[in-house]
């Protein structure tokens, strides 16, 4: 034991005399004056002279400088006077320190007042370690016996966890009210530009702040373990967070002076303040605390949660749910639950479901009051509260057509005597207004881009060209059309004439000042590269590939509704504008644009334009094509250790990319190659001497792993569970890239994952997750959640504040919800019709379950409805077979079953006629396993479907509304 107490009479001199000299002291602890510069200063001074010598402050400054440390098998913590100062695993191969540079672990933030006095800072001044080494111990002491408080907190490192205590107590014979009681967290968020800092030596922070339910946990952004998680001890409950910046943050105990000071923005749970009685009383006393733990699996993670008293929670289909879906809930836990309450029990249905395993309780709910919904789960004779937020929506398919609608109607600029006459801008739903380059709402000079290119404006004209696809409408593809022939070609987008670059595409702020001969519109916003041709930025290139892709679907399905151009001349510059994106940005500015070695959104359409190009006749364009789509697939495998970054050396944009790219690897042969392509800025050749499919896989379960880090899993909410976050979620989450990886994660379930479950569960999560950002609904409900009325019915947000009160990197102030300005959220709607499939299975937990569906069981027959968005995709999955169908055009009737046995063996399912014409619809069948089956339309034989890969068949669809398919399992002996 270390006393550092010292005499009465000294500790008085000091805490007088520190109080006076407190700026040296600061200064001190945070490193901006040196050790010797500070014992001077203490030398100089009559009070503090005698600190320079003493013993005791001499072995207290030893400890700082040696860098004191506790280890135990899971745990290296390093100590000084103040606090804890580093936290490892012992264990780790990258030695990566949990701890922010200078960061301190036992700093609580503590806020309180006497009566009606002011608020004040508990004191500090005088703290008192203890170290027990023996006990693996650290104990801070603060007490002076001038303060009305004394705080205690106790560190205790155990083989496999470190507890972490914090008591506070009265010593005057007077009640105390604490109003903030936070501890703050410095972990250290990934930054800089080396990929191994990065990725391996720093960490992503999850949180649940839910009462007595919450817990944090840390990722490596390259998803690779040990992972961190910190749990709260029984009784010990947060409420509230806050945040400084990247790598400051406040998790809150009580928070009732901060969070009521706070008054712009709603929160979800109370701001309470705590009263202690006066010394000595029974309630002058309470006591907190939080355990530490390493985990080396998500399992292990939901294991430590059931562990420590907590909740492992599940939810399917998520927590963003549609009104006509029920959810299905699983509660993982020791306690006994004494109810859960809704928080608006005349529109909730609760059903209990037992336990089908131990301690694991299963609900089915069904909501009806659209927008949030707030769960309360009480527990432990309803003493504790964890809570659980659902957010609610209309049907899929309605929010699906609402949007198109909205961005055909609300939101492109006809103005044919202004130069973006036809630009599809955003939209401002707070003020109920479209903005664009001459109302910007500060959105000015390089800002300009949000308005009129790059990816808030791009997005929004392919979204509704991908939703025609599914449902045509004449009017909206027209708007579509009209934004081509007046706002892209020849403008935005360079003709086939105009050399050089034709196809090229103008970047930021837009093409009127980059087509400006005068040079001093573009000097005004950017001051290098004023020498090259603005066509540079690989960013914009496949929104315009994927427009022209699916107008060129348009074009070929439905001819009688398109005017502009046919179905060849969509497909020729879907193919010219992809291949200027493959050569223009690299040959203009390689330092920066390096086409093959970023993820850049939407970018996976051109695998399908590549197979367009087959079916067309243009073989030797495909193959193009192709050529460049696997440099880019053998980069992310071979040649890169991180392919994750995008637009920042750490950027979860590039997780679609990725995952498409590995697919491609996994699923096709791709050959060796020597000097493939040459590298501008590193000057050097890329080569492949070997290339595996196995190898695709590998860097495909690499890419899964950090692509789960960077959202929301264990999170039981819906603007984190399946979300999107860079660092944290403590600003912003939930945006575009939320349904652009979630894609990634739901098709690795079907498609290759051994053990799907999770995978499903948190795939059909993301895909859910980002249309909480619209802003719908009824009469009754005056049209929408974020901003109510009729004008701004089909409206969204851009992604989600989600803290009560903060500012979003656009500039603008956001209360915690939905922005309110659209921008990039069209990524993840288009992403999200990539996505939209009913899925069948038997889940371990949950049983049998139709995600994006309706189920009801009949004896031995299924009966599955889909309610996806899209109704044309259905897959089944069982443990020994799955089976994909998926239409090109039309869609499964509306509100009619898809009927399978529980073996699959026969499949029966009723098409509608979308166009009521005669026509032909392409049916894709994939089938995993030894099952085939035989395909038959209308009573007739029209194939065979064979196992283990997929067939497509073409079925003459006659103008009557319906159509009747079955699909009949062969025996294997046949």
């Amino acid at each position: 034991m270390i006393d550092l107490g010292g005499d009465l009479r000294s500790r008085d001199e000091i805490s007088e005399a520190m109080a006076r000299h407190n700026d040296f002291r600061h200064l001190s602890d945070t490193g901006a004056i040196s050790r010797r510069t500070f014992l001077r200063s203490l030398a100089s001074s009559p009070s503090l002279a005698f600190l320079a010598s003493s013993p005791h402050t001499m072995q207290r400054d030893t400890g700082e400088r040696s860098g004191s440390k506790l280890e135990q098998q899971q745990f290296l913590i390093s100590y000084d006077e103040q606090s804890i100062t580093g936290l490892s695993h012992p264990q780790d191969p990258h030695q990566a320190e949990f701890l922010l540079p200078g960061g301190r672990l036992g700093t609580p933030i503590v806020r309180y007042r006497v009566a009606d006095g002011d608020w004040l800072d508990i004191y500090t001044r005088t703290r008192r370690r203890e170290v027990d080494p023996q006990n693996h111990e650290l104990i801070y002491t603060d007490f002076d016996r001038g303060s009305p408080l004394k705080m205690v907190q106790r560190f205790t490192l155990d083989r496999d966890h470190l507890d972490w205590k914090i008591s506070i107590e009265t010593t005057m014979n007077f009640p105390v009210t604490i109003g903030d009681l936070a501890i703050p967290l410095p972990w250290r968020a990934p930054a800089g530009a080396d990929p191994t800092t990065i990725f391996e030596r720093s960490f992503t922070k999850h949180h649940f702040i839910s009462g007595h339910g919450s817990f944090l946990y840390f990722t490596k952004p390259s998803g690779d373990p040990p992972y961190l998680i910190i749990t709260v001890h029984p009784g010990t409950k947060l409420e509230y967070y806050a945040t400084e910046g990247r790598g400051i943050y406040r998790a809150y105990i009580h928070s009732g002076l901060s969070g009521n000071r706070e008054t712009r923005g709603t929160w979800r749970q109370p701001h309470t303040y705590l009263e202690l009685g006066p010394a000595q009383a029974p309630n002058s006393k309470v006591e907190y605390g939080f355990r530490f733990r390493w985990a080396t699996s998500y399992d292990e993670l939901r294991q430590i949660l059931y562990e420590e008293g907590l909740f492992d929670i599940r939810v399917a289909p998520g927590m963003t749910v549609p009104e006509d879906l029920s959810v299905k809930l699983s509660l993982h836990t020791k306690n006994e639950i004494a109810s859960i309450e809704a928080e608006f029990p005349g529109e909730t249905k609760i059903t209990y479901l037992g336990q089908p395993q131990l301690d694991h309780h299963l609900f089915e709910i069904e909501f009806k009051r659209l927008g949030e919904n707030l769960l309360t789960i009480h527990y432990d004779k309803g003493r504790r509260k964890t809570y659980l937020e659902f957010f609610v929506t209309e049907p899929l398919e309605t929010l699906i057509k609402k949007r198109s609608r909205f961005i055909a109607q609300r939101q492109q600029h006809r103005a044919p005597a202004k130069w973006y006459d036809g630009l599809f801008s955003v939209y401002d739903m707070r003020n109920g207004v479209l903005r664009g380059p001459d109302d910007t709402d500060g959105f000015d000079y390089w800002w300009g881009y949000v308005l009129a290119c790059d990816d808030p404006a791009l997005c929004k004209a392919p979204y509704v060209a991908a939703k025609n696809v599914h449902f045509p409408e004449r009017e909206e593809i027209a708007a579509v059309e009209y934004y081509l022939e007046r706002f892209v070609w020849g403008k935005l987008q360079r003709t086939d004439k105009e050399e050089p670059y034709p196809y090229g595409i103008y970047g930021v702020p837009n093409w009127k000042v980059n087509r400006d001969p005068d040079l001093r519109k573009r000097a005004g916003i950017r001051n290098s590269l004023l020498d090259k041709w603005p066509l540079w930025r690989s960013y914009d290139y496949p929104h315009v590939i994927m427009l022209y892709y699916h107008m060129y679907e348009i074009a070929r399905m439905y001819p009688h509704l398109v005017r502009y151009l046919d179905a060849a001349g969509y497909l020729e510059r879907a193919y010219q504008t992809a291949r200027a994106y493959f050569t223009y940005p690299y040959e203009i500015l390689p330092e920066a644009y390096e086409t093959y070695k970023i993820g850049c959104y939407n970018e996976l359409v051109i695998i399908d334009l590549i197979a367009a190009l087959e079916d067309e006749g243009h073989k030797e364009r495909a193959d193009w094509l192709r050529a460049e789509w696997e440099k880019k697939a053998k980069y992310f495998i071979y040649d890169d250790k991180y392919p994750f970054r995008s637009e920042y050396p750490f950027d979860r944009t590039a997780f679609e990319s990725s995952y498409a790219l590995a697919k491609y690897g996994a699923t096709h042969d791709m050959k060796p190659d020597a000097n493939l392509w040459f590298d501008k800025r590193l000057k050097k050749w890329y080569s492949h001497r070997v290339v595996r499919r196995e190898d695709a896989r590998a860097f495909m379960e690499r890419q899964l792993r950090a692509n789960l880090a960077v959202r929301g899993w264990l999170e039981a909410a819906y603007y984190l569970l399946g979300a999107d976050f860079t660092a944290s979620s403590d600003i912003g989450a939930l945006s575009y890239m939320a349904q652009m990886g979630g894609w990634a994660i739901l098709d690795y379930a079907i498609s290759f994952a051994s053990r799907p479950h999770d995978y499903l569960q948190l795939g059909y999560a993301s895909y859910l997750s980002a249309w909480a950002l619209m802003n719908t609904g009824r009469a009754e409900t005056n049209y929408g959640f974020w901003s109510p009325g009729a004008n701004n019915d089909g409206a969204a947000g851009w992604q989600f504040m989600t803290a009560k009160f903060g500012r979003a990197w656009i500039r603008k102030d956001m209360p915690r919800g939905a922005w309110y300005y659209d921008g990039e959220i069209d990524l993840g709607f288009g992403a999200a019709l990539r996505t939209a499939m009913t899925v069948l299975t038997r889940d371990p937990l949950f049983g049998w379950l139709a995600y994006g569906g309706t189920l009801e069981l009949r004896g031995d027959a299924l009966h599955v409805i889909p309610r996806d968005g899209l109704r044309k995709r259905f897959c089944a999955i069982l443990d020994d077979r799955r089976v994909q169908i998926e239409l090109d055009r039309d869609g499964f009737a509306r509100g009619q079953p898809l009927i399978t046995d529980q073996s699959l063996t026969r499949l029966r399912l009723t098409l509608e006629n979308r166009t009521s014409d005669t026509h032909t619809t392409s049916l894709r069948i994939s089938a995993a396993g030894a099952q085939a089956y035989e395909v038959i339309h209308e009573g007739e034989r029209v194939g065979t479907a064979k196992p283990n890969g997929a067939s497509s068949f073409k079925l003459k669809v006659k103008s009557t509304p319906q159509t009747k398919i079955e699909l009949i399992a062969i025996p294997s002996n046949q």
